[in-house]
């Protein structure tokens, strides 16, 4: 579309130039009803859209006249109320739930498990396994970490 534009717009300033204007002329281009009827109307090249299928060329008639309208821009709504705040509760420290570790890279695995970087192993098959202290350990890539 903007292609189209572009050419049509370039058409016009030819057109204008070959009627005899000047860059420095303060007449107006001559608008676009005063082409004469015999040129068809601007199409695009269905070979290559960047070119017209037939040159010179007349810009379509507008479907509708265009009219001016004043733009509207309303203002949001005040809010009344503040959103609602949601307390939240502190964690109880409980030394009989262990905290999750880091995730720890994974040095070796073979059948049985696998073995981190410091020699940690986790015994069990595929992403889920157990460490030495029998905690479940979950396997993402290259990373091993207990819960």
């Amino acid at each position: 579309m903007k292609t189209m534009i572009k050419m049509m717009s370039a058409l016009a300033c030819g057109m204008w130039l070959l009627a005899g204007g000047h860059a420095w002329a303060q007449e107006p281009a001559a608008p676009a009803e005063s082409l004469p009827e015999s040129l068809p109307v601007c199409q695009l090249d269905p070979r290559d859209s960047g070119k017209l299928a037939v040159e010179p060329c007349r810009p379509a008639p507008p479907v509708q006249p265009r009219r001016s309208v004043g733009q509207v821009i309303g203002r949001m709504p005040v809010q009344r109320t503040a959103p609602p705040v949601v307390p939240m509760a502190p964690l109880p420290p409980s030394p009989s739930v262990p905290m999750p570790r880091a995730p720890q890279p994974i040095g070796a695995c073979d059948t049985g498990g696998c073995r981190d970087a410091a020699g940690a192993r986790y015994n069990g098959a595929g992403n889920a396994t157990l460490d030495a202290n029998g905690r479940i350990c979950h396997r993402n890539g290259a990373f091993m970490q207990c819960f």
